[in-house]
């Protein structure tokens, strides 16, 4: 699969249909919608998350975001009861999948909670995408295979260390390393700095690697502050339509 998935911002509420049906018209296979983007992306409301849906239409692809607080990826109790209970809101709004990360202190999977997550999402038929968290992991070539054991459907990445203000043409080689050892078992998703400009150098590099992966865009498809059509329908052609 190479297709583009759109990060749309939740949290202007009145011009959030207009965004949502700017990614879908353009091409957009998936949407991820987040709240707080200036804390890298949070739950957003369950007011969003039904305009979101309406806007998609019948569109599959609509991913909701689960993370409960800015900071790190390491979830006490009440964090979890939270994300539990967003499992649920996405899944009551129409939501196509869920997108969560958890570590835990030793920047590993905290494979616990981690897998009653995963397996509620299943039950509610939500596939989940594992964020940018993975990133933040010390053995991410382990926590790799722990994620396709766990039947999680994506990760997203960059290739690079999450606190290192790195691009994702700094981690063309790690990304290609993911693609070939996940063997089209798991989607990677490249995201983090994605853009008109580089685009063609990320998917020339890793289209000879694997079938199962895709690119997730932001602030690249902005138009003063909007998802522009226009920008997500120029990249959606540069990279390909999913297959």
């Amino acid at each position: 699969m190479i297709g583009l998935e759109v990060c749309v911002n939740a949290d202007d509420l009145q011009n959030l249909g207009r965004d949502v049906q700017a990614a879908r018209q353009g091409g957009a296979v998936r949407i991820e919608l987040c709240g707080q983007m200036q804390q890298d992306g949070l739950t957003p409301s369950v007011e969003a998350m039904h305009i979101a849906r309406d806007a998609f239409a019948d569109v599959p692809g609509m991913l909701v975001m689960i993370r409960p607080r800015g900071g790190d990826f390491c979830y006490a109790m009440q964090d979890l009861l939270q994300m539990q209970e967003s499992l649920y809101q996405a899944a009551e709004c129409g939501a196509d999948g869920v997108v969560f990360g958890l570590l835990n202190a030793e920047a590993e999977l905290d494979l616990g909670p981690l897998k009653r997550l995963v397996d509620l999402a299943h039950q509610l038929s939500l596939p989940v995408t594992f964020h940018r968290a993975f990133d933040a992991l010390r053995r991410p070539e382990v926590a790799l295979e722990q994620l396709i054991d766990l039947g999680v459907r994506r990760i997203l990445s960059a290739g690079t260390p999450w606190d290192s203000g790195q691009g994702v043409t700094a981690g063309l080689q790690r990304l290609g390393d993911y693609i070939a050892q996940a063997k089209d078992r798991i989607e990677v998703v490249a995201g983090g700095g994605i853009h008109q400009h580089n685009l063609a150098q990320v998917c020339e590099h890793l289209a000879p690697l694997g079938q199962c992966w895709s690119v997730h865009s932001y602030s690249a498809l902005l138009e003063e502050g909007r998802v522009s059509q226009a920008r997500v329908a120029e990249m959606t052609a540069r990279c390909g339509p999913a297959k």
